[in-house]
């Protein structure tokens, strides 16, 4: 007799114990029966060396509040010369290794901004003006006459260089000086007519996102303009979302034109969502990237307006993030900065520390949801006698006494669901308690769904069903 989704293992007394498959990843696309599995605030870790299992799974990190500056959302981060630069709301502030902050001036808008230094100045994209923070000053590109819109900026080789709004012309500043500027000093990306949706500079090269394409520029040091094309680095693929643009581990990632995410590997995007991420991003209207690292994990989040999706660069697989009654994480970006790592919240002014070790999310739940992959027959009639959960347990604290794991099963592919069953993860010290539920009935195909919203630690490492 042979079982999808599970493996046969040894048994005694006529039962068939089964391994049930892990979920490992957000699978869940356009037909629930096919693929129903998902992982919403939790992820994969691989096993290095001896383990129980080649994968565990552990809930994602909480938030601990590390400083509130102004009255948000916090619309970016920057450090210039080992001190935090933060807009939050239309203010721009410095921010201490303590948290303090400092009021430096108005920054217009509020959508995202993007930032960049020259080690001495720090100069700010926002609304299609141009800022420059030099020797406590905040001024204008229009105060050093130039008046045009831009829409990104970028430092490379001692230049400042700004992407001109609406068009593929980009200019730069004089070299070392973010405050001069040569109106003779622009150039278009011309292998292609497309607008510059966004740019960023990766190993020593300015790449140049278009609507269609991708331009690489580099410093040539010719004395009439010193930034040319870079031969034949034409990359006939193009970016949905400026703020898709992300570098993370030593490479690039971006949200293409055809809503697939992609990684440059050289000048070759691969792809890196599935057809299920694809699918949750089919008709989003933003795609809003950033990048942090924790404990050897590389996630690079997407925030869009259907939720905020998170590929783990580590292990190649996707999961959600999802924060209590917002449609996606709260969380907006990071920033590296007094030894730290910093996240930066899209509800308020409130910058985080992100942790493994802590269970609420600035003091809300953290609601971890493991949709497994469906178990089914060869179409026949089973009996669950039980199901058990290998996780950590005995992981009661001083938040929660007895901290508890539902469990609901699906009969239908994924439509309708049983009613809710709550076991004990175990009181403080009770390491030998099992999340086990027993006489779950009939079924030809059933897809088991797991919760956990005590703040509580959450380590599961795999599954087995009494099935006969």
């Amino acid at each position: 007799m042979g079982y999808r989704a599970c493996q046969l293992v040894p048994a005694t007394g006529g039962a068939l114990v089964l391994k049930a498959k892990p979920a490992l990843q957000y699978s869940e696309g356009r037909s629930k029966p096919w693929s129903g599995s998902k992982l919403v605030n939790c992820f994969a870790e691989r096993a290095d060396g001896d383990k129980r299992e080649d994968f565990a799974l552990m809930a994602a990190p909480g938030l601990l509040e590390w400083a509130d500056v102004g009255t948000g959302p916090v619309r970016g981060a920057h450090v210039m010369a080992g001190t935090l630069y933060v807009v939050s709301g239309t203010s721009l502030y410095s921010v201490s290794s303590a948290g303090a902050e400092t009021l430096i001036g108005t920054i217009a808008g509020s959508g995202l901004v993007h930032m960049a230094d020259n080690g001495a100045q720090l100069c700010i994209a926002a609304a299609g003006v141009g800022y420059i923070l030099s020797a406590g000053s905040l001024t204008t590109l229009a105060d050093h006459g130039i008046s045009w819109s831009v829409s990104d900026v970028g430092f490379i080789d001692s230049y400042i260089l700004w992407t001109r709004a609406g068009t593929g012309q980009f200019f730069i500043s004089g070299l070392g000086d973010a405050t001069s500027y040569d109106p003779s000093d622009i150039a278009t990306a011309e292998g292609s007519p497309d607008n510059i949706v966004g740019m960023i500079i990766d190993h020593r090269e300015v790449q140049f996102f278009g609507s269609e394409t991708v331009e690489i520029f580099y410093n040539s040091g010719a004395a009439a303009f010193p930034f040319e094309r870079q031969g034949n680095a034409f990359i006939e693929r193009g970016c949905f979302d400026r703020d898709s643009i992300v570098k993370i581990d030593n490479s690039v990632n971006f949200m293409g034109d055809d809503r697939v995410v992609y990684r440059l590997t050289g000048y070759q995007p691969i792809r890196i969502s599935t057809h299920a991420i694809e699918y949750q991003l089919r008709n989003v209207s933003y795609a809003r990237g950033f990048a942090y690292d924790q404990e050897g994990h590389k996630f690079y989040c997407l925030d869009t307006d259907n939720g905020t999706f998170v590929f783990d660069q580590a292990t190649g697989l996707w999961h959600e993030r999802k924060s209590v009654d917002l449609t996606g994480w709260r969380v907006n970006g990071a920033v590296k900065a007094y030894n730290m790592v910093l996240l930066t919240s899209g509800q308020d002014g409130k910058i985080y520390r992100p942790s493994l070790d802590l269970n609420t999310e600035d003091g809300e739940r953290i609601e971890v949801d493991i949709y497994l992959p469906t178990i089914e027959g060869q179409r026949q009639r089973l009996t669950m006698y039980a199901f058990e959960v290998m996780c950590e347990t005995g992981v009661g604290n001083s938040s929660i006494d007895d901290p508890q794991i539902m469990l609901r099963y699906s009969d239908d592919g994924g439509r309708r669901w049983s009613n809710e069953a709550w076991r004990s993860m175990g009181v403080i010290g009770d390491y030998r308690r099992r999340a086990i539920w027993r006489k779950l009935g009939q079924f030809r195909q059933r897809q088991i769904h797991l919760r956990v919203t005590d703040p509580a630690r959450t380590f599961v490492m795999s599954y087995y069903a009494d099935i006969r």
